[in-house]
């Protein structure tokens, strides 16, 4: 987890605005539920608990609006 503020990728839910953390590039990423088909189709589990999709490596998520 790269925060104390972000929850682990497990409870995650991509039906969800989110923002989401990318280890990779070390950013902030804006996620709609746009994309959520896709993400249950393409992603997969990475190490210690990461999220692999599209080039992201995602390590954690929060509320859109802190909630």
């Amino acid at each position: 987890m790269t925060h104390s503020s972000l929850r682990p990728m497990d409870a995650f839910d991509p039906t969800e605005p989110a923002i989401l953390h990318d280890q990779l590039s070390d950013t902030i990423i804006t996620w709609t539920a746009e994309q959520a088909d896709d993400f249950r189709r393409a992603s997969r589990p990475g190490q210690d608990g990461t999220v692999i999709w599209k080039g992201y490596v995602f390590d954690g998520w929060g509320h859109v609006l802190g909630g």
